[in-house]
């Protein structure tokens, strides 16, 4: 793959589902021959040998995860005593922001953790150039709660285009396009949507995204994008 000067890969929006098999076929190849719930975090602890803790990283949701690509000083949010502290990591520990799961919801939780697990699958390289700075504190990437907007890619840094990729890629693989297609032409709700516009075909895509995303256990949101993006709903 082919990578810019500071060793980010190039990787366009049309190689997204290409990279997240490529992810697959390396930790979870029965993913890609028989729909499924994903395993992220099995993937991540056993078998990308991941520390995944999670903490309150910060006061204000403002950071869902963040992975840690040398060992140091990580900056994490007390809420019992209203401060920050440092706490040591090692390299490969990922943090999930405790309140994810509660302020929002399982499928964001899952998301996340498959974004610091991209990161660590394609990013490696640039990170670890970047720690021959040789700070005491620990080389991290975040997950910010607000994406930049793609309107301004010329003005985007080496960690905004791979937050972008992450972005991206990370939904592809909790959905990977082919099972995803499966499970979908097998839902029998959407069978039922019609081409023209029904009092039941909201009720029917309501029940058809929900179940996707149970099934998939991602967001609802995430399931309606990915339903756009194969066209079976505009």
């Amino acid at each position: 793959m082919k990578m810019t000067s500071n060793l980010v890969p190039y990787i366009s929006k049309e190689q997204f589902d290409d990279v997240a098999t490529e992810f697959l076929k390396k930790y979870c190849p029965e993913s890609l021959r028989s729909p499924m719930e994903i395993p992220i975090e099995i993937i991540a602890r056993d078998k990308m040998n991941l520390f995944v803790e999670h903490v309150n990283i910060t006061e204000d949701l403002s950071i869902y995860g963040q992975i840690f690509f040398t060992d140091g000083g990580a900056e994490v949010y007390k809420p019992d005593t209203d401060e920050f502290i440092v706490l040591e990591v090692r390299r490969g520990t990922v943090f999930i922001d405790t309140n994810v799961f509660f302020m929002r919801n399982l499928g964001c939780e899952r998301n996340t953790l498959a974004h610091e697990c991209l990161h660590w699958f394609k990013h490696k390289t640039y990170h670890t150039l970047q720690s021959l700075s040789g700070n005491a504190m620990a080389v991290a990437c975040k997950c910010p709660t607000e994406q930049k907007a793609e309107a301004k890619k010329a003005q985007w840094t080496d960690e905004d285009w791979m937050e972008w990729q992450a972005n991206g890629i990370a939904p592809k693989i909790l959905m990977p396009k082919d099972t995803f297609r499966i499970q979908a032409n097998e839902n029998d709700y959407l069978k039922k949507l019609t081409p023209k516009d029904s009092e039941y075909n909201q009720i029917y895509l309501d029940l058809a995204v929900g179940e996707l995303a149970d099934f998939f256990k991602v967001s609802k949101q995430s399931a309606t994008i990915r339903l756009k993006e194969f066209g079976y709903i505009l």
